[in-house]
């Protein structure tokens, strides 16, 4: 889905800015797979980001992890577009994209579904 499409250079960029956006950080294969997007398209977007200023990165292990850029001067215009385009979403895809899982479910406890 590509909301921001007359002001982002390409789809696989307004994906990376959300899933940043909401997520707080991630890596490229993280943000690809979340997508069902190949990789490459999201590393070259990465890195176009970071070029920019707009996000930064660190070395964890093997891994480069990205997050928005705290210093970057249009910080929060762009969060603020970000998150207009965020309500255009389909519910799931929001949902989706600010629940994470970090460890497995407990075993035997029961599944509650988020549709109450």
């Amino acid at each position: 889905m590509f909301i921001l499409k007359g002001i982002l250079r390409a789809e696989s960029q307004e994906s990376v800015l959300i899933y940043l956006l909401l997520r707080g950080s991630g890596y490229s294969k993280a943000i690809a797979d979340f997508y069902g997007a190949a990789t490459n398209p999201v590393q070259k977007q990465l890195a176009r980001l970071e070029a920019d200023g707009v996000v930064v990165s660190q070395l964890i292990g093997k891994v480069r992890n990205y997050e928005l850029n705290p210093r970057y001067p249009f910080l929060e215009p762009l969060k603020a577009l970000l998150k207009a385009a965020v309500e255009a979403y389909p519910p799931e895809l929001k949902n989706a994209l600010l629940v994470q899982r970090k460890r497995p479910r407990q075993a035997g406890k029961p599944v509650v579904s988020a549709s109450r």
